[in-house]
């Protein structure tokens, strides 16, 4: 009786129309064929470069939660308690790398005028 009186509310509310949504990654934008030209390769770099940062994240948990169970799993056993514990540093280590990879694109985007992480601001469409 409970749910029916919060679902309810929710199932019934009108539908948002988002539009048409083209692109990739969050700086989705509407693309005409002038500036598609010019920024193709920002684009595609912005693309690679958020794929290969999704999935090393994911990689990450996957990684750290495997080191995790095996610890947990271990029974005090000490060689695979280090084997667990290797395994998470070199985890958190990874994921260090990653992020440290994606400041070091955006200042050498910068020094370069071109800003390979915020392609939509490149063709001039604001957020």
């Amino acid at each position: 009786m409970i749910i029916d009186k919060i679902i309810h509310p929710l199932y019934a509310a009108v539908p948002i129309d988002l539009g048409p949504i083209e692109g990739t990654g969050i700086f989705q934008a509407n693309i005409n064929s002038k500036t598609a030209t010019k920024t193709q390769l920002s684009l595609f770099l912005s693309t690679i470069i958020t794929t290969i940062t999704v999935v090393a994240s994911l990689a990450f948990v996957l990684y750290f939660t495997m080191a995790a169970f095996k610890w947990i799993t271990s029974s005090g056993d000490k060689n695979q308690v280090s084997e667990a514990q290797t395994q998470m540093t070199q985890a958190a280590i990874g994921l260090i790398v990653v992020v440290v990879s994606y400041f070091v694109i955006g200042i050498v985007g910068g020094v370069l005028g071109i800003d390979v992480l915020n392609p939509a601001d490149m063709l001039g469409i604001k957020p």
